[in-house]
């Protein structure tokens, strides 16, 4: 009896060994499904996310057309859609199909990339992933170009008022300013509409455009044009007429409050306009030299005295400038609500602000009227250059014609505009503080196109190598096409026509394939 006893426990023991290899054996395949369904399912996650990734980046290179810029940001694309990237191996390339009888002109991005991810269950006895696994993905989008043709513009000119475009062109005896006025006066002559009529349509009397060129645009009555004219300050007009000088940078608060209590913002620059620099320099050194002895008044001259430094007379500094505030803030028109603008009239303090007449120019909003651009003829030109102001101002020109309407159709035409900034200047900062220089690199220009989606920005050098200055060619999107330099009336006309084809084709739409 022992014996059978013994023969059952044996029994036992041998079938619990059997059971144990079976049972692993069976967890092998158990194992192995686990990790191919948690792995698995993770991999086709992440080439679906690939796949969108390659796509909105082929999107976005063809829109913005940038090859400079084009593998970054591609990389960056797919580096914000894809978890877990090991590396990242990324090509695009940049196709473009001239105007042809078959076909439109096109510009085409192919983006693809290959992604390395270390697989979280890799082992040589388990079925499962290698231990590295590469995901591969490409995808191509095309934007078929529009022209005036196929969309209304909005176009600002930011033109240079300042002194140096009173002179002549190299080699010619004809003005800057003049050929300049006469070519913006030309050109808009083709983008408005010079004859306005009516034509009965669907039973109502409807404005229509009678222009012999009409038909080779789109409606040329919603086209739009403004003026932004500038020397070291563009400016602004009270309801009285009285023309002001206007910054439209923004300024640190709390910035050397060892000099003065005061600062910049709180300084009435209107009222010290018609004081000279040693009526500040003595108010700053005693109270007693101010007017009516006020400490207000010795507070503010002390805040001037440090702006403009010993024997200045510009109060734009570049230290107190807030370049921050100053791009966030570029759509907020800084007239009349900041102290910073003083009137031209009776200047005595400040330099550069050109004539002390109401009329030397004035900005002139969006507008499809074109006796309203044409009085840009009675404008003139003096004093310094800044051309940053211009482009502060010319932005939020632009910017003021969105409807931010709830009428659909009417936002989308608005939306489906050609928006341009063309800025014109014949020379250097004057005077050259670093202004310019620190806003492009700030961001102003990137800035400007976020808040104008789609907006173009070109330049034209006025007798003058535009392409040469750092600023500007960091302010476009291809330094190549939207930096111009002209020599002479014709070439102006022309290249002003130019950029504006290019801006033009800078819309378009755009597919995937």
């Amino acid at each position: 009896m022992k014996r059978r006893s013994g023969n059952r426990y044996s029994s036992i023991k041998n079938q619990r060994g059997v059971a144990g290899i079976w049972l692993g054996m069976t967890l092998v395949p158990i194992m192995g499904f686990t990790f191919w369904a948690i792995e698995g399912t993770r991999y086709v996650q992440e080439h679906n996310r690939l796949g969108d990734a390659n796509e909105a980046a082929a999107m976005a290179l063809t829109i913005q057309d940038d090859t400079a810029s084009a593998q970054n940001l591609a990389e960056s694309y797919i580096r914000s859609y894809v978890r877990d990237i090991d590396s990242i191996a990324v090509t695009s390339v940049r196709q473009h199909q001239e105007q042809t009888d078959a076909s439109d002109e096109s510009i085409q991005y192919s983006v693809s990339a290959v992604t390395s991810h270390s697989s979280w269950f890799s082992s040589t006895f388990i079925p499962s992933f290698n231990e590295t696994v590469d995901l591969h993905s490409s995808a191509v989008a095309k934007k078929y170009l529009s022209t005036l043709a196929d969309n209304n513009i909005d176009i600002v000119f930011v033109s240079d008022f300042s002194g140096s475009m009173d002179s002549s062109w190299s080699g010619s005896s004809n003005k800057k300013i003049r050929d300049l006025q006469l070519a913006i006066k030309q050109v808009s002559a083709k983008i408005l509409c010079e004859n306005v009529g009516y034509k009965v349509i669907d039973g109502e009397y409807t404005e229509v455009c009678l222009d012999s060129n009409q038909e080779e645009m789109a409606d040329k009555l919603k086209n739009r044009i403004a003026l932004a004219p500038f020397n070291i300050r563009t400016r602004e007009r009270d309801s009285s007429g009285n023309a002001y000088a206007v910054s439209q940078l923004r300024y640190r608060s709390g910035y050397r409050t060892s000099v003065s209590s005061y600062d910049y913002d709180d300084v009435n620059w209107n009222w010290w306009r018609t004081r000279d620099y040693w009526d500040v320099y003595y108010c700053a050194v005693n109270r007693y030299n101010c007017k009516n002895n006020s400490s207000a008044r010795q507070k503010e001259a002390k805040r001037i005295y440090d702006v403009m430094g010993w024997g200045g007379s510009y109060p734009d500094s570049y230290s107190y400038i807030d370049y921050s505030l100053t791009i966030s803030d570029i759509l907020n028109d800084k007239f009349p609500s900041q102290s910073s603008s003083y009137r031209v009239k009776n200047v005595d303090l400040y330099s550069g602000f050109g004539k002390s007449s109401n009329t030397q120019f004035y900005n002139v909003p969006l507008t499809n009227t074109l006796s309203d651009i044409n009085k840009i003829d009675n404008m003139t030109a003096s004093g310094s250059t800044a051309a940053y102001q211009g482009i502060l101002t010319g932005t939020q020109l632009l910017a003021a014609g969105n409807p931010n309407s709830s009428d659909e159709d009417e936002q989308e035409a608005y939306d489906n505009k050609v928006k341009m900034l063309l800025i014109f200047s014949d020379g250097k900062e004057s005077p050259n503080k670093g202004i310019l220089d620190k806003l492009v690199d700030e961001g102003m220009c990137n800035r400007a196109r976020s808040v104008i989606p789609g907006l173009y920005i070109g330049f034209i050098g006025i007798d003058y190598n535009a392409e040469g200055i750092q600023a500007f060619r960091k302010c476009v999107n291809d330094e190549n096409t939207d930096i111009i330099n002209v020599g002479n009336l014709d070439e102006l006309i022309e290249k002003i026509e130019e950029l504006i084809q290019n801006g033009s084709k800078s819309n378009g739409f755009t597919k995937l394939y």
